[in-house]
């Protein structure tokens, strides 16, 4: 096979992980990093095996770049974060849970957590709004901790 020919067979395997059922992108995860997802939606599962895709067809990040990254992470300050004491997840962080067939989207912004186009001040009252019932946020988004 060409490099061109073998770049598109990869391209194409990349692209059929959107058309697989989430049963069968778990399967796949499990085949390819010996364990089950810690996280079942489809974007992060896709993302994730796309990129180990690449890895394994052209080979991954070589150990004196990834000293260098791990070098230059230590050196970033950390952002603030928000929430409760207990939970204090970065700003930029982005919160995903599936419900009733769809994805709902939770950032962490510097007053709280942005859904829908509107700053809550808790998970709790994100997750309320969304069902109608009172509920705990971190349990209602399966965060740790909670």
């Amino acid at each position: 096979m060409t490099d061109k020919s073998e770049g598109l067979k990869i391209m194409r395997q990349i692209l059929s992980l959107q058309d697989r059922k989430l049963s069968e992108l778990k399967a796949l995860w499990e085949k390819m990093f010996d364990h089950p997802p810690a996280i079942s939606s489809r974007e992060y599962m896709i993302a994730k095996i796309a990129y180990r895709i690449q890895e394994l067809a052209y080979g991954g990040i070589d150990e004196a770049t990834r000293d260098k990254i791990q070098a230059a992470a230590r050196e970033i300050k950390r952002p603030k974060a928000v929430g409760s004491k207990k939970f204090r997840p970065m700003i930029g962080t982005k919160i995903m849970k599936e419900y009733k067939g769809n994805v709902i989207e939770v950032l962490v912004v510097p007053d709280g957590f942005s859904y829908a186009g509107e700053i809550y001040k808790s998970l709790s009252s994100i997750a309320t709004r969304i069902t109608g019932t009172k509920w705990n946020g971190l349990k209602f988004f399966g965060v740790a901790g909670a």
